[in-house]
C-alpha cells in the first residue's frame, strides 16, 4: 500500500539517505534545446548541474529542483565552477568496465581511448559491432545487469530503479545505434560511459550566480503549489522509472498544470518505448542510454 507521504515524494523518498547520486549527468542537453522558445522559463532536475547550466547559458530562466540536498549543493558546485565528483553512477560503472577491462583485452584502457578518438561514426559503429560487443561483453553484462545480477542490485539499492527487462542487450543495441549517429570524437557520453574519463577540452558552460534558482523540494510538491502557467517548460530524467502508478499520474498532472498551453514536459526513461517519436528522440540523446525520451504538450 502507497501512503500518503511516499505518494506524494514518489521514488526519490524510497530510499532516504542523502547523497550523490552522479557527478555527471546523463542527458544531453541538446533535446531540451531543440524543444525550448526563446527565453523559456524551465523546471528542470538539477542532476549534476551540466543540463541547467547549458539551458541557462542558452538564454533560459531556470530552475533546477531536487530534494536530495547533498546533490542540490553539488549541482551548484559544479555551475560555480567546481571540480567533477564521481557519484554512485559513476562507481557503478566504474566496476562494470573493471570486469569486462579484466576479461577482454579488446576493451583495454590504451584501445578503447584509440578507439575514442574515432572521427568517422560508421567506422567507429563497425569497430563496436567486431570487436567491442563481444561475447565477454554480452556474457558480462548479462549477468551483472539481470534480474539477480549484482549491478541491478545496486541500482535498485542507490537509485531505487529496476532495471527494465533485457536491459543488458538494449544498452549494447543504444551504444551501437549512437555511435552510428555520433562519432565518439566528439561525444563527451562515449568518453564517460566506455572510458570513465572526461572528453579531453570539455568544460561546462559558465553562467552567472543567479542565473539559476536552486529549488530543494520534492517534485510533486513545488509542481502542485506553481501557479498554473509558470513555466514554459518541464524537463525530468528517470523520474518516473519504478515510480508508483499514481504518483507518475499526479506529476503528469501537475505538470501539466504548472505550464503554459502547448508547454513541453520532457521526460526520459530507461524503458524500450513502442512510441516512434520518443525513441527517436532517445536515438538522438548523445548519452545511450535512453529508450524513451517522451514530449508531452500542455493542452492550449
Amino acid at each position: 500500500m502507497v501512503t500518503s507521504t511516499s505518494r506524494r515524494r514518489g521514488r526519490s523518498s524510497a530510499n532516504p539517505r542523502q547523497r550523490l547520486l552522479h557527478g555527471w549527468d546523463w542527458a544531453d542537453a541538446r533535446i531540451e534545446l531543440d524543444e525550448l522558445r526563446p527565453g523559456s522559463r524551465v523546471l528542470a532536475s538539477a542532476g549534476a548541474g551540466e543540463v541547467v547550466a547549458q539551458l541557462a547559458a542558452a538564454g533560459h530562466r531556470v530552475s533546477a529542483i531536487t530534494s536530495n540536498r547533498t546533490q542540490l549543493d553539488y549541482a551548484r558546485r559544479r555551475v560555480a565552477g567546481g571540480d567533477f565528483e564521481p557519484g554512485a553512477a559513476e562507481r557503478l560503472f566504474d566496476i562494470g568496465r573493471g570486469m569486462v577491462r579484466a576479461a577482454s583485452p579488446a576493451w583495454s584502457r590504451r584501445r578503447v581511448r584509440q578507439f575514442l578518438q574515432e572521427q568517422d561514426a560508421l567506422r567507429a559503429a563497425e569497430h563496436w559491432r567486431s570487436r567491442l560487443d563481444n561475447r565477454t561483453l554480452a556474457s558480462i553484462l548479462k549477468t551483472m545487469l539481470g534480474p539477480a545480477g549484482s549491478l541491478s542490485a545496486l541500482v535498485l539499492r542507490d537509485f531505487s530503479t529496476p532495471l527494465p527487462p533485457h536491459f543488458d542487450e538494449a544498452i549494447r543495441g543504444r551504444i551501437g545505434r549512437a555511435l552510428r549517429k555520433h562519432a565518439p570524437s566528439g561525444n563527451p557520453f562515449a568518453w564517460r560511459l566506455l572510458l570513465g574519463e572526461e572528453l579531453p577540452g570539455h568544460a561546462l558552460p559558465r553562467v552567472g550566480a543567479d542565473a539559476i534558482e536552486w529549488v530543494d523540494e520534492p517534485l510533486l510538491d513545488h509542481l502542485e503549489r506553481a501557479e498554473p502557467g509558470a513555466y514554459d517548460a518541464i524537463t525530468i530524467s528517470n523520474v518516473v522509472d519504478g515510480a508508483d502508478e499514481r504518483w507518475v499520474r499526479d506529476v503528469r498532472k501537475a505538470a501539466v498544470r504548472a505550464l503554459v498551453p502547448g508547454g513541453p514536459l520532457i521526460a526520459r526513461s530507461f524503458a524500450t518505448t513502442m512510441d516512434d517519436d520518443a525513441a527517436k528522440r532517445a536515438r538522438r540523446d548523445r548519452a545511450m542510454l535512453w529508450g524513451s525520451i517522451v514530449v508531452q504538450r500542455a493542452a492550449p
